[in-house]
């Protein structure tokens, strides 16, 4: 009963919190940009993830890189981050345009890579088949001429 009781009072406590509501920062990234940004900052993480020594071998910094592209700087970037966060809905509509984004992306990358492949391997089938066919060389006799320009006679041969 005891626990109870503590329970009870507990949950009451926890829920008279007070919760602060998030000023709209001065500086706040609009809905779309904040789309374009987190969908860049979404390629660069998995590119940095995937090939890192080939990031740092080109020398290209991606924090610095997507700041520049977007005219942004990390404070307000995470103060919009921020902001978004806490009204979920908005939020929830980022991440379902960011998502969207990404995927019509792979689709097209996708596209590309099955015709690079349908390539390659038409050149990798034209490497395996023999170039020169003796055949094709030999002219039919219909189609010699003579140098006056007649067609050669046939010779029947009877007996």
């Amino acid at each position: 009963m005891r626990f109870l009781k503590v329970f009870i009072i507990a949950c009451f406590l926890s829920s008279c919190q007070n919760i602060e509501e998030v000023k709209k920062p001065d500086n706040l990234i609009s809905e779309d940009k904040m789309v374009d940004v987190l969908t860049e900052l979404s390629l660069l993480n998995s590119a940095k993830n995937k090939n890192k020594r080939t990031l740092e071998e080109t020398g290209l910094q991606p924090d610095t890189y997507l700041y520049s592209k977007y005219k942004i700087d990390s404070l307000q970037l995470a103060e919009s981050t921020t902001y978004y966060a806490k009204k979920y809905d908005k939020f929830d509509g980022i991440y379902q345009k960011v998502k969207q984004n990404l995927e019509v992306m792979k689709a097209k990358f996708e596209v590309i890579r099955d015709e690079e492949q349908r390539i390659e391997d038409s050149i990798r089938a034209l490497d395996t088949k023999d170039t020169l066919d003796i055949d094709s060389l030999k002219i039919p006799k219909a189609i010699l001429i003579d140098s006056l320009g007649s067609k050669p006679q046939s010779k029947n041969i009877s007996n």
